[in-house]
């Protein structure tokens, strides 16, 4: 599965980074000392020991009543969740401000040891050293916080991977040791396993938040090296033991454990990152244990929404599609449009995998004319000459509707059936003719496959490696041509993946992936748990009606982003939306609301804004183009 930042290789330059021995000082310094966040860019510093409490620099302090332990503690990219390896060995995230409301990662493992859990750049992947009974360390991580599956990121060999860091592109260092024993070293790994060394006699590395300096332990002291030129400058020289640095989020500082001549327990110090100082730091009294920085950056809750059906559409695609012919928009161009009826949603449950296939919006017009705004939007974004897609017969969208959409200069393409099922699989032809997974879902009612179109739009942008489509079923059982079509594509190996209770039903002859809940907000739950917890945008809809989560799931599926469904009309989110918001803060930074507050009330889009921030809350807006 590719991962939403995926880890550059090294720049040639660090194939010069030199060994022990050498101090360069003055070389590029980072900007002057800061010891709090700048305005912008607040944060905290806590420290882990092992108890069940994290402490905080200021005097405060977060505690899980259950008395279970807190161990290398450390925060996600907005500071709302924190990850921890609890007594049994699990990786553990909990809440910024309840250290009861926890979510397991990783299950503990018989004989594994783990330590160190970090964020990977800004998602939502956490990694850790783990060590098996019997063999070296290794960094592994979830590929996503389902707590499914893990992946190793470290080279296979003998030797041991630990303390591994992150900077905000997602950019990994760790410490390698060929044996146990053996004098340590440092370097970058790559998404082939590769291990590139920056420094030798070096452990415990921190990579600062731009990836341009890497700080280290070297004989108890914290020195740093320039990555693009080796430079090393030393930190601190002031006879104490240093251990466990962290960069802070602006990269002006680092918060390590300092052990004085002479003492028998470690301090917490923040010591001044420029070198400019050298062995500036000051103690923090009274917090003891493993360090780490809490980031606090602001949030995004953004509505999109219109007058009505056609105006929230067109709000979904203003939201993210540039202008045609101003190059004063920098935001993306759309390759087509896919239109489809307004009065009903039968014809148009797969719109949302073409509209992300396509790399354009949905937008929506009744059956027998085009309507104005939509014709306007059209306009907007589409280059002349440019692709329309029509979902369903001349008895979905009128003859006079195509007329009309050629009369403003573009191509149309109707994608039809027989009836709604022949319409899917003529849409699902468009997407791809063999599609990696086939995602089945009833044709009878909305939910389940509007669910299904974001997550299968999600495969099929431009620059993944997978394609996916949305198929339907009549309730439980299968019409012929979609039989045919899905023994064809089991013969050709495509993953088949059962989205709702009567598509489980009708497709049970056949080896599938069954996503189903006990409702349709738990289905949707069940699907973006599966497909997504990348982090970066949450999508929310009714789950009552379909054309706002149908316009919205296409711009979903574009932003590689989950539609979480809810009941609308009540002043609180739907359990499973909650669940899946807080499950996810730790990466997300926009919730997107799709409809007016009498679809999506303004308590519901509040607390989505609560569940995926930290400390600084999010803000709120309504259109515009917050989402790029």
């Amino acid at each position: 599965m590719p991962r939403q930042h995926p880890r550059r290789p090294l720049a040639a330059t660090l194939a010069s980074v030199l060994a022990a021995g050498a101090v360069a000082y003055g070389i590029a310094p980072t900007p002057a000392s800061a010891t709090t966040g700048q305005p912008d860019n607040p944060f905290a510093v806590t420290a882990s020991n092992g108890s069940a409490t994290i402490g905080f620099a200021d005097g405060r302090s977060l505690t899980n009543s259950t008395g279970a332990k807190i161990r290398y503690a450390s925060w996600s990219p907005d500071g709302s969740r924190a990850a921890y390896v609890d007594q049994d060995g699990a990786i553990v995230t909990l809440r910024h401000d309840d250290a009861d409301d926890l979510h397991k990662v990783v299950w503990p493992e018989t004989d594994t040891e783990r330590r160190d859990p970090k964020w990977i750049g800004r998602t939502d992947q956490v990694m850790w050293a783990a060590k098996p009974l019997g063999r070296p360390w290794r960094i592994e991580s979830t590929r996503n916080l389902n707590g499914v599956e893990t992946d190793a990121l470290s080279p296979w060999d003998d030797a041991n991977y630990l303390a591994p860091d992150s900077d905000n592109a997602g950019r990994i260092v760790v410490e390698r040791q060929s044996s146990d024993g053996a004098v340590p070293s440092i370097g970058m790994i790559d998404d082939y396993h590769h291990f590139e060394e920056i420094a030798t006699d070096a452990r415990n590395p921190t990579i600062s938040p731009d990836g341009r300096w890497v700080a280290f332990v070297r004989d108890g002291d914290i020195w740093k090296v320039y990555l693009y030129s080796g430079a090393l400058t030393r930190l601190t020289d002031n006879g104490g033991v240093h251990d466990n640095p962290e960069f802070s989020p602006d990269g002006y500082s680092l918060v390590a454990n300092r052990t004085a001549a002479g003492a028998d327990t470690a301090e917490v110090v923040r010591i001044d990152a420029s070198g400019s100082w050298p062995d500036r730091f000051t103690v923090l009294t009274g917090l003891r244990g493993v360090p780490a920085y809490q980031p606090q950056l602001r949030d995004r809750t953004v509505r999109v929404t219109g007058q009505d059906r056609f105006g929230t559409a067109v709000a979904a695609s203003q939201a993210h599609w540039g202008t045609n012919g101003d190059p004063a928009d920098v935001r993306p161009r759309a390759g087509a449009v896919v239109l489809s009826r307004s009065d009903t949603y039968a014809d148009a449950l797969g719109g949302s995998a073409l509209a992300a296939a396509k790399k354009g919006p949905l937008l929506l017009t009744p059956p027998a004319r085009l309507q104005p705004q939509t014709a306007d939007e059209i306009r907007r974004v589409l280059a002349p000459r440019g692709t329309v897609y029509l979902l369903g017969s001349e008895g979905a969208l009128s003859a006079t509707v195509r007329s009309e959409v050629e009369k403003l200069g573009f191509t149309v393409v109707r994608l039809a059936g027989a009836d709604r099922f022949g319409t899917s699989l003529a849409i699902a032809n468009a997407i791809n003719p063999a599609p990696d997974q086939v995602l089945v879902a009833t044709g009878m009612n909305f939910p389940d496959a509007l669910a299904a179109g974001a997550a299968a739009g999600s495969r099929n942008r431009p620059g993944t490696d997978a394609s996916a489509v949305v198929v339907l079923t009549n309730d439980g059982k299968l019409p012929d041509p979609m039989k045919s079509y899905l023994d064809a594509r089991q013969r050709g190996g495509s993953q088949l993946i059962a989205v709702g209770k009567q598509a489980a039903a009708a497709i049970d002859p056949y080896l599938t992936i069954n996503l189903v809940g006990d409702d349709r907000f738990a289905t949707a739950n069940a699907v973006n748990v599966h497909f997504f917890g990348r982090g970066g945008k949450v999508g929310l809809a009714t789950g009552m009606d379909w054309p706002d989560a149908l316009a919205g799931g296409a711009l979903m599926a574009t932003l590689n982003g989950p539609l979480m469904l809810t009941i609308g009309t009540q002043n609180t989110l739907h359990p499973k939306a909650a669940w899946y918001a807080d499950l996810l803060s730790g990466s997300v930074d926009t919730a997107v609301v799709f409809g007016s507050a009498a679809v999506v009330s303004d308590p519901q889009a509040a607390e989505l804004g609560r569940w995926i921030s930290g400390p600084m809350g999010s803000s709120t807006a309504v259109n515009g183009t917050y989402l790029d």
